[in-house]
């Protein structure tokens, strides 16, 4: 799916990383839990690089592979649309770009991922950022000045 056709931006895009989408389909951060955290209508997309990634763990055995394989499940059942194509770039490198250039086209974005080089990065941007905070078993926003 194209950037273009993402809708109107006045609406919030989440993008989503790996980690997120495995906490999503183990059940810890569902939908609804982010619905409660945002109040506002949103739209969830991930990218190509982050596909790439969730495949990649999909391979592999036990617990991991079985997260990854939900997660891509889960993707297609929420129809998380995939913005951009899989580049040899990391996937929070991807993000990092993409979350940038969302903004810049006048987009409010906020990206959903818990790893924190990642956020750290995202905030020096002024990209508020979205994270299941593993003591409180929830959601939680870090900077919000969308």
């Amino acid at each position: 799916m194209a950037v273009d056709r993402l809708g109107d931006n006045k609406r919030v895009i989440v993008v989503l990383d790996a980690n997120t989408l495995i906490y999503m389909a183990e059940g810890l951060m569902p939908p609804s839990l982010i619905d409660n955290v945002l109040d506002t209508g949103y739209r969830m997309v991930t990218l190509g690089e982050v596909v790439g990634e969730l495949r990649r763990l999909r391979d592999k055995r036990g617990k991991t592979g079985k997260l990854a394989s939900k997660a891509l499940e889960l993707m297609e059942r929420l129809e998380i649309n995939i913005i951009s194509p899989i580049s040899d770039a990391s996937a929070d490198d991807a993000i990092e770009a993409k979350a940038l250039e969302l903004k810049r086209r006048g987009y409010r974005v906020i990206v959903a991922t818990s790893d924190r080089e990642l956020r750290r990065r995202l905030k020096r941007h002024g990209i508020p950022t979205l994270y299941y905070r593993e003591s409180r078993g929830a959601p939680e926003l870090e900077w919000l000045p969308i």
